[in-house]
């Protein structure tokens, strides 16, 4: 018999013993004290009086703010324009007529191999748009987002969306995203398509905002979308679909024979 390490009468060195871990899941800290005195410091902090509106009238009648001044652009004329500047943001843009827009969706969600597609959960598009949807996967946002948020992220081929303006100045999207059509929709799916009245179309940022005045009914938050989702934040490359939609194709709808523009 070898003799112990630890002298012919010790017994041998056992291992230290483990501490003992918790089971079940681990409490969060509570975060509630931090977070008022933040809260607190800020409410604190805010100005006694309301800060003074910012003068507007120098940029309202600058080169940025076309149309938001005196009568509006007639929206026949910012077709085109919004086109050119949605396609040089590598949108795609589909010209439809209100009778064939349904089948211009389709056509865009073909051409892409698109079989699982969401939409909101109601929306003045659904009565001409479920037809012709027929065949695929179809999914509606009516539920919250922790209920189906894998198959969203993971298996969702294509969202589409409804727009409240169009851009002609940059060809961007205003999307006013709520319980009916969430932001998620248009931000997760790879493939966004967004059907956009031509009726709907304004010069510039300034001019959508007069005419929208988001400000009388605040959203949580207002989307302004230009083209797919870009970054080059890595060795200054350009690369999509990093932080969104890869694909965004716009379907540009010719309403203003039904006299749908607006002032």
């Amino acid at each position: 018999m070898s003799a112990s390490p630890n002298g012919p009468d010790m017994p041998p060195a056992q291992p230290p013993a483990m501490p003992i871990l918790p089971q079940g899941p681990t409490a969060r800290p509570d975060s509630q004290a931090a977070r008022r005195s933040i809260l607190g410091a800020l409410r604190a902090g805010a100005p006694v009086a309301p800060l003074p509106a910012p003068e507007l009238a120098a940029y309202r009648s600058g080169p940025y703010g076309q149309g938001s001044q005196g009568p509006r652009p007639d929206p026949t004329a910012l077709a085109d324009r919004f086109e050119a500047a949605a396609r040089g943001w590598r949108a795609e843009v589909l010209r439809a007529s209100p009778a064939s827009w349904p089948e211009a969706v389709r056509q865009a969600l073909d051409q892409r191999g698109c079989r699982r597609v969401v939409v909101g959960a109601t929306n003045a598009l659904a009565a001409r748009l479920d037809p012709a949807l027929q065949g695929l996967a179809l999914q509606r946002f009516d539920r919250p987002i922790e209920q189906w948020k894998i198959e969203l992220f993971d298996h969702i081929d294509a969202g589409i969306t409804s727009t409240e303006a169009g851009i002609a100045d940059t060809g961007t999207l205003v999307l006013r995203p709520g319980p009916q059509e969430p932001r998620t929709l248009s931000l997760v799916p790879p493939l966004h398509v967004a059907v956009l009245m031509a009726s709907r179309l304004y010069a510039s940022l300034a001019a959508a905002m007069r005419a929208l005045s988001p400000e009388a009914d605040m959203p949580t938050n207002l989307l302004l979308v230009t083209g797919p989702s870009k970054t080059a934040d890595i060795q200054q490359v350009l690369a999509y679909g990093a932080h969104g939609p890869k694909a965004l194709v716009i379907v540009l709808v010719d309403d203003l024979a039904e006299g749908g523009a607006t002032s």
